[in-house]
């Protein structure tokens, strides 16, 4: 990071501007955020203000305002911080190239830093059009791996770019929890918590065409518990913006073997920019189905909970991956009792449980729930509670709860004695059939299974839109259909936010 740093003020506050080295403009699309950060050292500096200023480029440049940064000319803002005490982080736009723009043009961003009670810094970053563009491949999937055994992964990459990286390339490895990185080389620092990873620098240029690997894998560890999880890694070159995920101080501990260096690979279509893999251990976990009892009266509509829940010995760690639940479990009701649907805000507070289970509609011979947990640890249980219509005494009848694997995603259950567990009925009254409105679906009854909130933990079935079909004469559906009301905005925030996490690298 460039850093420009002025004499002591006089009150004792200095400002300390890190601005990158080089920010790239690719002679296509678009760039990347411009990486800028204003310290205040010494003290507490007050009026901040940031004047950002790129019409050296005017011509083959233009500019995209981010963050609360307000344009004061053509390629030109200001970003106002206000009172500064510690480190500020600012975000000010990211450029793109005009159709004159070609390979090899120049110029440079410069800033200038003013407080009220503090000295006037100043900065700069070089631009250049094209630059060095470091692309890697995707690690491959690894299935089959003994909980706590040791696994390899290498590191590549290529540069797609019209220039060198001449000072060298900084690598970037992010892993998921449950895995332990060696400590093995002194030119890279580790993290001291779980799925950070860590982060190395290579001194070696890297010119147009070129592709290298690192000359030794890194060594993995699986935690014993882990059943699933991911590994990925990104490089960017020295002096250019690093990525939003990057933070140095998260990464305290530096390693103690030989320097890990580069050696040449050939390049080829396998390197798309994608620097991800998944792995899969032979770990599996024991699923319980949890069933329960219906009690009351003929004509009654009561509640029942049921579930699953995760035994172990296996951890079901889907945080961050593709799966959307940790498998599913069928629940079919007893002989003689219908299921309506959840409970209301009348009976469970406002907005009351949620509807995770498929179909959306009341009087299914049977439904599908899932387990929405997507960080099921031993010990956790998912559940849903459903409102059951008592319409007649069947003598002897049983439902049962079922829990079903993910199909793409197994829980390799090596017990399925305890997979189904029965729902058993006690009622009191006639045995003989009593009149009730037959069960239709709600033109809107679209209501499916879908992420829970927190993705850890035991949680609760939630309803993420749609709602059942109102029957019988209290209205039990009418109000289940109220709670998917209250509760539908928030779940599709949710939905959308898990959805569009950033990319590699952003």
């Amino acid at each position: 990071m460039a850093v420009a740093t002025p004499a002591a003020h006089a009150a004792g506050t200095t400002l300390v501007l890190d601005a990158q080295e080089n920010y790239y403009l690719p002679t296509a699309g678009e760039g990347p955020n411009l990486d800028l950060g204003i310290t205040a050292s010494g003290g507490d500096a007050h009026d901040v203000s940031v004047a950002v200023d790129a019409s050296s480029l005017a011509g083959k440049a233009t500019m995209v305002i981010t963050g609360d940064c307000v344009s004061t000319g053509t390629l030109k803002v200001r970003c106002d911080v206000g009172p500064l005490s510690d480190r500020e982080s600012i975000d000010p736009f990211f450029l793109k190239p005009t159709a004159a723009a070609k390979a090899g043009d120049t110029g440079a961003i410069t800033y200038t830093a003013t407080a009220s009670d503090a000295a006037t810094v100043t900065g700069k970053t070089d631009v250049l059009v094209g630059g060095p563009k470091l692309v890697t491949p995707p690690y491959p999937a690894l299935k089959s791996i003994a909980p706590g055994a040791v696994f390899e992964r290498t590191p590549a990459f290529a540069n797609t770019g019209t220039a060198s990286a001449d000072k060298g390339v900084m690598l970037l490895v992010q892993d998921s929890e449950g895995v332990s990185l060696a400590h093995d080389h002194s030119n890279c620092h580790y993290s001291d918590r779980p799925a950070a990873g860590a982060w190395c620098r290579f001194d070696t240029p890297v010119t147009p065409g070129a592709a290298y690997e690192t000359i030794a894998p890194l060594r993995y560890t699986a935690s014993t518990d882990t059943m699933y999880g991911y590994n990925t890694y990104m490089v960017w070159p020295v002096g250019a913006a690093a990525p939003d995920s990057f933070n140095p101080a998260n990464f305290p501990e530096t390693g103690t073997g030989a320097p890990l260096g580069l050696k040449p690979v050939a390049s080829g279509s396998g390197f798309t920019g994608s620097g991800y893999g998944t792995f899969a251990t032979t770990q599996h976990a024991d699923y319980q189905a949890v069933g329960g009892t219906i009690e009351g009266k003929v004509g009654e509509t009561v509640s029942i909970t049921v579930g699953v829940r995760n035994n172990g010995p296996g951890w079901m760690n889907f945080r961050w991956m593709d799966p959307d639940d940790s498998g599913t479990f069928v629940v079919t009701p007893p002989a003689g009792t219908t299921i309506t649907g959840a409970p209301g805000p009348d009976e469970q507070g406002d907005p009351g449980p949620r509807w995770n289970c498929t179909p959306g509609k009341a009087g299914a011979k049977s439904y599908t729930c899932a387990i929405t947990s997507t960080d099921f640890h031993p010990g956790d249980s998912v559940s849903q509670e459903f409102t059951v219509r008592i319409d007649r005494v069947v003598p002897g009848a049983r439902g049962s709860v079922r829990a079903v694997a993910n199909p793409e995603y197994p829980n390799r259950d090596e017990d399925a004695a305890n997979d189904t567990a029965a729902i058993a009925v006690k009622a009191t009254g006639s045995a003989t059939p009593s009149p009730s409105p037959s069960a239709s679906p709600s033109p809107s009854a679209t209501a499916t299974a879908g992420p829970s909130g927190s993705g850890e933990g035991t949680s609760s079935g939630t309803t993420t839109g749609g709602g059942l079909a109102a029957t019988g004469t209290d209205g039990v559906l009418l109000r289940a259909g109220t709670a998917v009301l209250l509760v539908a905005g928030g779940a599709l925030v949710f939905l959308a936010a898990r959805r569009s996490r950033p990319q590699s690298g952003r």
